[in-house]
């Protein structure tokens, strides 16, 4: 094997792992590349790392061969799970570094129209409908977002209903943002735009998830007199470990009902039908022509 040949496995592997990751933040848990890259190195990497970190290790290790092996497989195992816009960057890398001759990966049937979609315009209405709904959070005292500042008192079983009923409500406009964008841009809902929606839910889901539980943790330490006895708790404002325990477990019982309701969500969104659907609040800003 020549040094060039080396040089276009290893950047035809960064710019796959790169699409595979789909902008994930960094760090990353590096389970998201586990089917992908040297057993090797996996296990010599922290649970969460970077991109960075990956391609050092296999350097370290000369195990951009065996990753690149593991890559091909990985990709034909996967390759129909992946959204349009991975599929289309790793053919565009396999041209570019000669590898597509022994990949041999090809787009699915939808993946043109689906790559006419507005994804970005979606994820900034998406972004602007958060920040709305985080703040609205925020007025009743759950503190979404860094920095956490001092969170209203009140009563916690209504803050967690309230908290809950923005956060559903947040996760269905996503999915009629997105619908609305695959409506205007190919008139039905293909199976591969529905892939990609549903990527979508999930990451909105998770991190909804991940921010509720951090506010209501937040609001239960700096109000601990809602949960503890007033002559348990301590003098100097500090809780003990147990008792911090005792707040984060409590908080992930109160998620629980938050967590099933995503879940039928999901499902929903999941089985939903391919007819056109347009959410009138939103529809104007996929008008006009599409490039491809």
């Amino acid at each position: 094997m020549t040094n060039q040949t080396d040089a276009n496995q290893i950047a035809f592997l960064q710019g796959t792992w790169r699409a595979l990751l789909q902008d994930q933040p960094e760090p990353f848990s590096k389970a998201l590349l586990e089917d992908f890259i040297s057993s090797t190195v996996m296990v010599s990497l922290p649970s969460q790392t970077t991109l960075k970190n990956v391609l050092q290790e296999c350097h370290a290790r000369e195990a951009f061969q065996e990753s690149y092996i593991k890559s091909f497989l990985g990709l034909r195992r996967v390759w129909s799970k992946l959204t349009p816009e991975s599929r289309h960057i790793i053919i565009q890398y396999g041209n570019k570094y000669g590898m597509q001759g022994s990949l041999r990966l090809n787009p699915l049937q939808d993946d043109e129209a689906a790559l006419t979609i507005r994804w970005h315009t979606a994820n900034r209405l998406y972004g602007e409908a958060r920040d709305a709904a985080f703040r609205g959070c925020r007025g009743i005292g759950l503190e979404m977002t860094q920095p956490r500042a001092l969170p209203k008192t009140g009563e916690f079983a209504l803050l967690v209903q309230r908290g809950q009923e923005t956060l559903l409500g947040l996760l269905r406009e996503r999915i009629n943002i997105d619908k609305t964008a695959v409506t205007m841009a190919v008139g039905f809902v293909t199976p591969v735009a529905l892939t990609k929606l549903m990527y979508n839910f999930d990451e909105a889901q998770a991190e909804c998830r991940d921010t509720f539980r951090a506010a209501l943790l937040h609001w239960a330490v700096h109000h601990p007199e809602a949960f503890i006895a007033a002559d348990q708790l301590p003098a100097g404002g500090l809780l003990s470990p147990e008792q911090e325990s005792m707040l984060r477990n409590y908080v992930g019982e109160c998620l629980k009902p938050f967590e099933l309701r995503c879940a039928k969500l999901r499902e929903d969104a999941g089985n939903m039908s391919s007819e056109p659907t347009l959410y009138e609040k939103v529809r104007l800003h996929f008008q006009g022509p599409v490039l491809h």
